[in-house]
């Protein structure tokens, strides 16, 4: 529960201080020109020149929204068309900062290097056309995502007529999300690894997302072959099959292949918790710690991958890795100190009539519930009776009978109407030794 309390005040503390940091940075770094406009023009091909070699067909894409038109190739071949982005300063307020170009392109006939510069990319496009075998990934993207702090050039070699466009985000809210997610998981990983439905859903996600690896694994140990032989080449196969279908998800997902795959969700679904619930979830203390601290690694790589930003997101990893690794007793004794010496709680006095009236309320409250307790078999009554003095007092307070009597009424009355006299009369309070030495002044002045 300390913990918990500390938390928010930590969450709050690296609040300001990033405040403080953007407040600085837009203070001493005006926005570059690629945050501040938002153009739709064309941009022309101009000639590029590095380390002595003059590059055509080399568009440079700088402002949002800018774009280039590739046209049709009426002679047949491939053209390569190169598109760069100048990177923009290092800052903290874009840490969720994201660029790419997107091209609009029907067809899927089309090549794609990138590279840090336009001799990188030539190289490339030329090590393609004379490799005697050079092949691609499985997954082909028309959105390439670009680091805003790194410059990069992407070339697209194609016959067909294609667009490109300079897309810039000042905040990806989906980078956003990620990082708020891996922040989560890193502090509930305690909690979330010994629930029972996590344990469920994460084992179902895991059938779905990777059910031909499990296959593959089941396969090896069903037939006890090692890892170097023909089940090498199976894992492999099954990966380049989850990739291929993650990456062209959007295909599947079509009025074609929907049907196959909620089939596939299904009963890969029902299988998984099949297997889940009759292995149980875990109880060993040490399983649970290593899931615990896989899970926390998870959460720092989703930290660290969340923002282009390196040695931000960086910083923020390692600032989760040593606020959890801080002794608990340590963080509490700092909250009490901090609670003590900024957070005073505010006391109300009461004042001499309110304190009376609660007295005399809380006095009769205190009476009925003693009344209710003795009339209930719980109190044990006749028990009770044995222990008196005088029995029939206690029998006519249950009744309802006031707890005083009138003498001991008039008797408090009496002392206390004699002791606010004496105080009227003695306004001086001598300790010992002054009433000593004044009973002295008296007998010599007699």
């Amino acid at each position: 529960s300390l913990l918990q309390e500390i938390r928010p005040m930590f969450l709050f503390l690296l609040f300001t201080f990033l405040s403080k940091c953007v407040a600085q940075e837009l203070a001493d770094n005006p926005s570059p020109e690629s945050l501040t406009q938002d153009t739709n023009h064309s941009v022309l091909p101009t000639p590029w020149v590095e380390d002595g070699v003059t590059h055509k067909d080399v568009y440079k894409l700088g402002v949002k929204g800018q774009y280039a038109t590739i046209p049709l190739r009426t002679d047949g071949y491939d053209h390569l068309s190169t598109f760069c982005y100048s990177s923009v300063p290092l800052s903290i307020y874009m840490f969720w900062s994201s660029a790419s170009m997107k091209m609009d392109l029907p067809s899927n006939n089309y090549q794609v290097y990138i590279g840090p510069n336009v001799t990188s990319v030539s190289s490339l496009a030329q090590a393609s056309e004379s490799a005697w075998f050079y092949s691609q990934l499985p997954w082909r993207s028309k959105e390439f995502k670009l680091s805003p702090f790194e410059d990069v050039c992407i070339g697209v070699q194609t016959m067909e007529e294609y667009t490109i466009t300079l897309q810039w985000k000042y905040v990806n809210y989906m980078m956003v999300v990620v990082t708020l997610s891996g922040m989560a998981l890193f502090w509930m990983a305690p909690t979330l690894c010994r629930n029972t439905f996590f344990h469920y859903t994460t084992g179902i996600s895991l059938g779905l997302l990777m059910s031909v690896v499990l296959l593959t694994y089941l396969a090896q140990r069903r037939f006890k072959q090692s890892l170097f032989s023909w089940v090498g080449v199976a894992y492999s196969f099954s990966v380049y099959l989850m990739t291929r279908t993650w990456f062209n998800i959007k295909e599947y997902m079509t009025e074609q292949y929907i049907h196959l795959l909620v089939g596939y969700v299904l009963v890969a679904g029902i299988i998984s918790f099949a297997v889940v619930y009759r292995m149980g979830p875990p109880s060993n203390p040490r399983t649970i710690n290593l899931i615990q601290w896989a899970m926390q690694a998870v959460s720092l790589v989703m930290v660290v991958m969340s923002s282009y930003h390196q040695p931000a997101s960086l910083l923020l990893s390692l600032t989760m890795i040593t606020w959890a690794a801080i002794p608990a007793s340590l963080k509490s004794g700092v909250n009490t100190q901090i609670r003590k010496r900024f957070f005073k709680p505010q006391v109300k006095l009461l004042s001499e009539d309110e304190y009376n009236t609660q007295a005399h309320a809380e006095t009769k409250k205190a009476l009925e519930q003693l009344k209710n307790f003795c009339r209930s078999p719980d109190s044990k009554p006749w028990k009770t009776v044995t222990r008196l003095r005088s029995p029939g007092r206690f029998a006519e307070f249950i009744e309802g009978s006031p707890h005083l009597t009138e003498a001991e009424v008039m008797e408090y009355s009496h002392w206390d109407y004699n002791t606010d006299d004496e105080d009227g009369h003695d306004d001086d309070i001598y300790t010992d030794e002054e009433e000593a030495d004044e009973d002295a002044s008296d007998d010599n002045m007699d």
